[in-house]
């Protein structure tokens, strides 16, 4: 079952000083396939022993060292490290030729990526057609990471989620042959076809400082550790609701903390908790605005209901990743469908008169449907005319790797 980021197993005294490419925690949060098929047994042996993997890895490494002469540069330097066409067909062959050992399939997909949830959009296909559409979908979003971060191609919000190079720089070509000198370099003796190229996207985030993704984690322990094991203790039948959700608004400038209507927002939370109507408040909204803030929103807003409010830290939980209001469903969702909260009751949104038309609104869920595949959860009239009730829906534990800053 999911849990909200768990921490990593602690390292035994032997294990190596760097974790192999599919293990790092980044690598690990964007694009679980990668991990679950380097960690399920017999799978990551195959896939080295694959005579056609074999030379597509090598395929692959020429097109890079080739690459280091080509024209035009710099967007010639990054293309050949993206996966054609042709090479994610071969890998789908591969896929099936190991998986057609039914034990081996059934021990990936039944035991690991199924119950994970991860893949919970792909969960109505067959095994072997959910692997395909899991590996299709990795494919894709390692694309995205260079089409974006190397290329300088522009993501569904350029303003806050864009490339942090000048790709017109004349010393751009340089510093993305550096880059590939250093994935190139990184290999180790039982890589498989995906290392690489893993390395090669995350370092670009990690170069372009867009890291986001696994900044507090894991969601259970520090900040969040008062409010966890509080719920953990608490009688939560005893309330109408399993939380009170706070959606950010961040500010344009670079000075203030919170945007003026996260304020309003606030006040609105900690009187629904003053009343009684959830055991905590769930703060969503990640370091966003402006464009490569040093602020998270959801860190600022429970410092000012903490300093403002007096609201105790064991009746507030973050979640610090969201980028946009359809992920601030969606993360919500993850964590009310997750132990400690109370399962089986609704949440209360509460929030501004015109973000609640918006988010009431057919609009909104037509969004949320084209950008991230589905509705997050049922969103209902609330008590009141600032308030919404939300029913979150598991299809929110899908992770999408073209989201990279926050999948």
């Amino acid at each position: 079952m999911w849990t909200p980021h768990v921490a990593l197993a602690a390292s035994s005294p032997v294990a190596p000083v760097v974790l192999p490419a599919a293990d790092q925690p980044l690598a690990r949060r964007i694009v679980p396939l990668m991990h679950d098929l380097a960690q399920e047994p017999g799978w990551r042996a195959a896939l080295r022993r694959d005579a056609d993997m074999q030379a597509l890895a090598a395929e692959r490494a020429a097109r890079v060292t080739a690459a280091g002469e080509c024209t035009p540069q710099p967007a010639c330097l990054a293309q050949a490290w993206l996966w054609s066409e042709a090479d994610r067909d071969r890998v789908s062959a591969a896929l099936v030729r190991i998986g057609a050992e039914r034990a081996r399939l059934t021990a990936l997909v039944g035991e690991r990526m199924r119950p994970s949830r991860r893949y919970a959009r792909h969960a109505e296909l067959g095994d072997a057609a959910l692997l395909d559409a899991a590996w299709r979908e990795a494919a894709a979003g390692l694309n995205h990471i260079i089409a974006v971060y190397a290329l300088g191609e522009k993501p569904r919000y350029p303003v806050i989620d864009s490339m942090i190079f000048e790709i017109r720089d004349a010393a751009y070509p340089a510093l993305l042959k550096s880059h590939a000198a250093v994935t190139l370099a990184e290999g180790r003796g039982d890589d498989t076809v995906f290392d690489s190229a893993l390395r090669y996207a995350m370092g670009l985030l990690a170069a372009n400082e867009r890291a986001n993704a696994i900044e507090y984690l894991p969601l259970p322990s520090g900040l969040n550790a008062p409010a966890f094991a509080a719920l953990r203790a608490t009688k939560q039948t005893a309330y109408p609701y399993s939380a009170v959700l706070v959606f950010g608004h961040g500010p344009e400038d670079p000075v203030s903390h919170t945007g003026v209507l996260g304020h309003l927002r606030l006040r609105l939370a900690a009187a629904q908790l003053a009343k009684g109507a959830a055991p905590v408040i769930i703060l969503s909204g990640g370091r966003v605005h402006p464009n490569r803030t040093a602020y998270n929103e959801a860190v600022e807003m429970r410092q000012e209901l903490i300093s403002l409010y007096g609201v105790s830290p064991a009746q507030i939980v973050i979640e610090p990743h969201a980028r946009h209001t359809t992920t601030n469903m969606r993360n919500c969702a993850r964590l009310l469908l997750a132990a400690p909260f109370a399962q089986g009751k609704p949440a209360l949104l509460v929030t501004d008169p015109a973000t609640h038309a918006y988010i009431g609104g057919e609009g909104f869920a037509a969004r949320n449907r084209a950008e991230l595949g589905y509705e997050p959860g049922r969103v209902t009239a609330g008590p009141d005319v600032l308030s919404l009730r939300f029913v979150p829906d598991a299809h929110s534990f899908h992770v999408d790797p073209q989201d990279p800053l926050d999948p």
